[in-house]
């Protein structure tokens, strides 16, 4: 009996914890919050910081975790009235840089770690999936007078709202095998080109996506097989919607979409989720 209450106690605190400090937090008044039309010197202070610690898509946390300019870029996000937000543009780039920081934020808060998964409040990955207790389900960032988990943005916000698959290419759960982290904020003036971009690099990261043509395999990253329905309906081929991004050198053995669907496979890479760090 003991020994049950023992056990009962300890799964208990292990779902009520994830692992991480709560950042203390009082809502800006009403006439302090941003708006989405005017967030230009926030975003510009995101991408200074962007630019200060990112080198293609690695971050070097040791540094950036000790900046302070972090936690003012991190004040912006949290005191943004998303129900001012009026177009796709405006949405697209403030819940993908929303979601984006807040992964950074939250690597700080953990940091130093070998891995987001570290950060999980049921232990690794696998256990915290199965109990509903990954960091991305159980801890919470404010942002006006709401708190949002990265689970809410990215499946309840970003892709219910928009259906645009580029944004799997955008958001970054700061390990190796993500898209690599941009290294400037997105803006709604842009938002477009700077996805199409995004796809554009993930797809020529050899890291993420290759070829081989001695097997006429195309390996692709575990994202696409993840949120496929995000890319095609049950009638249209993955490798039809990634063509206008897939690098030229790839075409050159490809050939052709026919070429591919008759003599190519496609297999998907194991994901490393080591840390994207310097």
């Amino acid at each position: 009996m003991r020994i049950l209450v023992l056990l009962t106690l300890s799964l208990y605190s292990i779902l009520q914890c994830s692992g991480l400090p709560e950042r203390s937090y009082v809502p800006p008044a009403d006439g302090e919050l941003l708006v989405a039309s005017d967030l230009e010197p926030l975003y510009r202070s995101y991408s200074a910081l962007l630019q200060n610690y990112v080198s293609r898509g690695n971050v070097d946390y040791a540094a950036m975790c000790q900046d302070p300019s972090l936690e003012r870029v991190m004040q912006g996000f949290r005191s943004v009235d998303t129900q001012t937000i009026q177009t796709r543009e405006q949405g697209l780039a403030f819940w993908i840089n929303a979601y984006n920081a807040f992964t950074l934020d939250v690597i700080c808060l953990g940091y130093p770690v070998k891995s987001i998964n570290e950060l999980h409040g049921a232990g690794g990955l696998f256990t915290s999936t199965a109990l509903g207790r990954t960091v991305w389900k159980v801890h919470t960032f404010p942002i006006g007078k709401k708190e949002f988990t990265l689970d809410e943005i990215e499946h309840e916000i970003l892709r219910p709202e928009f259906k645009d698959y580029r944004i799997h290419a955008g958001i970054v759960c700061a390990s190796v095998s993500c898209p690599l982290l941009r290294s400037e904020a997105y803006v709604p003036e842009r938002i477009d080109d700077q996805l199409n971009d995004q796809m554009k690099e993930f797809m020529a990261s050899e890291l993420r996506n290759r070829i081989d043509p001695e097997t006429r395999t195309i390996y692709l990253s575990k994202i696409f097989k993840w949120f496929r329905d995000d890319f095609v309906d049950s009638n249209t081929p993955l490798l039809e919607v990634l063509w206008p991004y897939i690098p030229d050198a790839w075409k050159t053995e490809l050939v052709d979409l026919e070429t591919v669907r008759k003599k190519w496979k496609v297999e998907y890479l194991p994901y490393d989720w080591s840390l994207n760090g310097t």
